[in-house]
């Protein structure tokens, strides 16, 4: 009996042992399959015509396949570093879109991967700075407030019709509204009586109708609402294409500096513009490059579209003189942490290269503006700025000789760090811009 009860309880220990081991194994199985499904990341962008090498690196012997013409795929065995790693060599053929299917041991699907073949191009990599008069399409709404009244109470036209801070005005008494001053003259000359208002929030139009009040400190007829019609500053200009003239700049959008929202462009200049000075930057308050395109007042293109990624226009077609070199673009997937640098210009209109490093790289945000995280590490940058400042934003990003990106953000407690957004979605609104152009007459300085 008791032979026969060791035996029973050693079977119960290898049983359970067996079950512990197999659980444990497929737990790191699991891990591993949850881990590679983050790290092989969801789309990659190549330029049609050139090599680009993946490794894929997992436990679970994964391979890579497609069935796609548009796409070679070379297996490098003689690359690989153990047998965990299965190197690839990716080509597209033209343009245009690929999948590429991994596989666990050949046959269970693990992750698809979206490839999109871009064309390889060269434009003009600038840096340098220019002024932006940016005219909004209507007139925006930057505050909702009270009307006082001859009797002292106080009403709320605007709010009482839906208004808010953000909302663009278009239209207003039957009338389209360009400016503050054709607002300003549909109110006066209403006497008080009903306007039917239009206008646009979060890109859908709306109508409604308000009341003009007559004011008691004035006694002109108003709705409670400030507004605003235009914006300038400065910022600086990222690349020029070279065949179209449409150039990119800013790496952001500008937006209300009192409502965030996001500018809508009735019309606009780029200027050319000097570096005056520079206020530098310190932890907490952000520095400013101090210039100056009023006194030349020269108008070197104008201003097409005011978007996440940028600002976007043609340049004049009488300036000539765009002091940009010729590079070769990088897409996102050839970005990597490392050193790069980046083109600015701190005094007067001269573009100097400047040392940075890449410190992170977010690749599957595509539609963000804040890509990398970069750092500036040239110590002539840091002494004359104190790192990234207002002003910078556009300034070319270079890495392995090409164009990958632009400036866009600085950190607010610590200057020498900030974003940068990947050059490709830059580019992709230039093309937009250009396809608007075509067909068009070429733009004239004016």
């Amino acid at each position: 009996m008791k032979r026969d009860y060791r035996r029973s309880v050693i079977l119960l220990l290898k049983r359970k042992w067996f079950l512990l081991s197999f659980f444990i194994l497929s737990l790191m199985v699991a891990v591993a399959y949850v881990v590679t499904l983050f790290v092989l990341p969801g789309h990659i962008t190549l330029l049609a015509g050139e090599d680009y090498t993946i490794s894929i690196r997992s436990p679970l012997f994964l391979q890579a396949f497609t069935d796609s013409s548009l796409l070679k795929l070379t297996y490098m065995d003689d690359q690989a570093v153990d047998a965990f790693e299965r190197p690839y060599k990716l080509t597209c053929t033209g343009e245009g879109r690929a999948e590429m299917e991994v596989k666990m041991l050949g046959f269970i699907p693990v992750k698809t991967i979206e490839v999109k073949a871009i064309p390889s191009q060269q434009v003009l990599v600038c840096g340098f700075p220019v002024g932006i008069k940016l005219k909004t399409s209507g007139v925006m709404i930057i505050n909702v407030s009270s009307v006082v009244l001859e009797n002292g109470e106080k009403v709320s036209p605007a709010e009482e019709a839906g208004l808010l801070a953000g909302d663009i005005i278009i239209g207003a008494g039957g009338k389209n509204i360009q400016s503050i001053k054709d607002l300003v003259s549909v109110i006066e000359n209403s006497n008080g009586k009903p306007i039917p208002i239009t206008y646009v929030r979060r890109n859908v139009k709306y109508h409604t109708s308000v009341k003009p009040f007559k004011s008691a400190e004035d006694t002109q007829y108003r709705i409670g609402i400030w507004v605003r019609d235009s914006s300038a500053g400065i910022g600086t200009l990222t690349f020029i294409d070279p065949e179209s003239k449409v150039y990119g700049a800013l790496g952001h959008g500008i937006s209300d500096i009192d409502t965030g929202s996001l500018l809508q462009v009735g019309s606009g200049q780029l200027m050319r513009s000097n570096i005056k000075g520079v206020k530098k930057g310190i932890k907490g308050t952000p520095g400013e490059l101090e210039g100056d395109f009023l006194s030349k007042n020269q108008v070197i293109g104008d201003i097409e579209l005011n978007c996440d990624f940028g600002v976007y226009g043609r340049l004049a077609d009488d300036f000539h003189d765009p002091k940009g070199r010729p590079i070769s673009i990088g897409s996102h997937s050839l970005v990597h942490v490392g050193k790069a640098s980046i083109l600015a210009c701190i005094r007067d209109d001269i573009v100097e290269e400047f040392e940075i490093e890449i410190q992170k790289i977010a690749k599957w945000d595509l539609g963000s503006t804040k890509n990398m995280v970069i750092r500036i590490t040239d110590k002539r940058l840091l002494q004359a700025t104190g790192g990234i400042v207002q002003g910078m934003s556009g300034s070319p990003i270079l890495q392995d000789g090409r164009l990958i990106g632009a400036v866009t953000h600085v950190f607010i407690n610590d200057p020498e760090r900030g974003y940068g957004v990947f050059i490709e979605s830059m580019l992709q609104q230039a093309k937009a811009v250009a396809g608007r152009y075509r067909g068009m007459p070429k733009a004239s300085g004016f």
